[in-house]
């Protein structure tokens, strides 16, 4: 029995031929969307030095450290480095940004601790200040000197970016004499977030300088509320320690720009060292 060709529902085939081919393409572009970053490092000058969570014992009630690594570029490892130790805090599984910012920094000198933190959610200014500046203190303390005392590391000067959706008691951190500045990525502003701002751009005898990094855009490709919000509360030019700065055309999550905002982090803490 021979197989007649012009008896074939063609239209049929055609469609599931057409549909084959949709989900072959949503399938890569998932792919590449899914697994366009590399999370193991890239640049074999560099290691990563994770370390187990019973070596530090934070005893902390509101802060707790969920895990901790130091990357370090092997090349320079054995000199005694002048750049300042760049602590990176998180609060959520969003690895992606941290992982290209700290491969970067770190193939550029740095020397680039993570920190991953789970904050207790608090509603009120005086809680932040009164039960959380003391730990936040504790957790840079001690994570700094443990990798000094394992010669990890050789400075205690540090600039922190802090990438979370969580706020950190800033006053702390900007009173600490080590500490060289602070970068905000797209920080959420709440009423607990402004009054910890101003707080620290009120005080006269601030010496660290505070830079905010905005997207204009959020992921859904409108406006970023949180950078509206803060032109409104904040005004660069009548607070000298403050540094606004915003990607035109970046979203939330600076997709495509990492190598943009790693380009302006790095700008900001060499100019900063020039000013010490």
């Amino acid at each position: 029995m021979t197989l007649d060709i012009f008896r074939l529902n063609w239209i049929l085939i055609d469609t599931i031929i057409i549909i084959l081919l949709l989900l072959a393409l949503i399938s890569v572009k998932i792919f590449k969307k899914k697994y366009r970053y590399r999370f193991s490092l890239s640049n074999e000058a560099l290691e990563c030095i994770n370390s187990e969570k019973s070596i530090i014992k934070f005893k902390n009630l509101n802060i707790f450290v969920k895990d901790w690594s130091l990357i370090k570029n092997k090349i320079i490892s054995d000199k005694i480095s002048e750049k300042p130790l760049i602590i990176i805090i998180r609060t959520n599984n969003k690895k992606k940004l941290i992982h290209i910012l700290s491969e970067g920094l770190g193939s550029y000198g740095f020397d680039v601790v993570n920190l991953y933190l789970e904050i207790k959610p608090y509603t009120h200014y005086d809680f932040l200040e009164n039960s959380v500046k003391e730990e936040t203190k504790n957790v840079l303390s001690k994570t700094i000197n443990f990798y000094k005392q394992n010669k990890l590391i050789y400075n205690s000067d540090y600039f922190l970016i802090n990438y979370s959706k969580s706020n950190l008691c800033y006053n702390s951190i900007l009173s600490d004499i080590h500490n060289k500045g602070l970068i905000l990525i797209n920080p959420t502003l709440n009423k607990v977030c402004i009054s910890n701002l101003h707080n620290i751009l009120n005080n006269t005898d601030l010496k660290s300088d505070v830079y905010t990094i905005f997207s204009k855009k959020s992921n859904f490709n409108i406006i970023n509320n949180n950078y509206k919000k803060f032109l409104q509360e904040f005004n660069e030019s009548t607070n000298t320690h403050l540094k606004i700065i915003s990607l035109e055309k970046a979203k939330d999550s600076f997709k495509y720009y990492e190598t943009i905002l790693l380009g302006i982090i790095i700008k900001i803490i060499e100019n900063n060292s020039l000013k010490s």
